[in-house]
């Protein structure tokens, strides 16, 4: 009886962890796919806007693109061409901005890797980075190793393996096997934990782009502050805290300061 009791509450916990990924599923990136899964209404102004961008109407394009943001739904192939029509139009921080975003869903596509090294090329300001621990660099490298929704899905998937390791593990006539199905769980446990951990930390993301042409850093949450360095459109920084209309930022060389929060937009 208690085999059973046990049986029920791992399958009510799965339905819960599968309604929990569902919408992420629906609306994040897949990194096989070439453009976001949406409804028909939806699909209907991604080709429309496409049809807008390849005849050069890159403003009427966004315009199609963000109503697709507004619906709820986003991609890195979306936010990928929204960069690629603001590129098109010089405004540079717009352009970084989603470039950012859609690198974020999908580290590992080469064409918005390249776009975003090509656009960061034209950012005025230049920083001599500080080293980072190897093992947070070793960590940015598995990240980027797949697609944020591959991460959610690889997690899941995991999670499966678990429940019918742990079904093995409570029904298996030999000792032996249940011994080798309860290691082999708690193996596969820890790697879709690690999974759903690195898809909450990319998407939880605390970086900003600098959205006017110059920005004034200063040493205080006030005008009064005095003035620490210049920033320029299309830096991106790390936002460290905000307090009331301002925020707190660090550059890459470990320099903080105070800026109006209006200022920078978060990736």
């Amino acid at each position: 009886m208690k085999k059973y009791i046990i049986l029920l509450s791992i399958i009510l916990f799965a339905n819960n962890i599968s309604a929990q990924n569902a919408d992420s599923i629906f609306t994040d990136e897949n990194a096989t796919e070439q453009q976001p899964q949406t409804p028909a209404s939806v699909d209907s102004l991604f080709v429309k806007a496409n049809k807008l961008y390849n005849e050069g109407k890159y403003e009427d394009a966004v315009d199609f693109y963000e109503d697709i943001l507004d619906e709820g739904l986003e991609s890195s192939y979306l936010y990928y061409n929204i960069g690629n029509a603001y590129f098109k139009q010089n405004a540079l921080g717009s352009a970084i901005l989603n470039y950012e975003r859609a690198y974020r869903l999908n580290p590992s596509d080469e064409d918005i890797n390249h776009n975003l090294a090509l656009a960061r090329t034209q950012i005025a300001d230049k920083f001599v980075e500080v080293p980072e621990f190897f093992l947070i660099t070793f960590y940015g490298k598995i990240k980027s190793l797949f697609a944020v929704n591959t991460w959610g899905v690889m997690g899941l998937l995991s999670f499966v393996v678990v429940l019918i390791l742990a079904l093995l593990f409570l029904f298996a006539p030999s000792l032996f096997i249940r011994r080798i199905s309860f290691w082999i769980a708690c193996f596969v446990l820890l790697f879709s934990i690690s999974c759903k951990l690195i898809e909450n930390n990319i998407r939880k993301y605390d970086n900003a782009v600098v959205f006017v042409p110059v920005l004034t850093a200063k040493t205080s949450p006030d005008d009064s502050g005095k003035d620490m360095f210049l920033l320029h459109e299309g830096t991106k920084v790390i936002v460290r805290e905000t307090f009331n209309e301002w925020t707190k930022i660090q550059l890459p060389n470990g320099e903080q300061g105070w800026v109006v929060s209006e200022a920078i937009t978060i990736i």
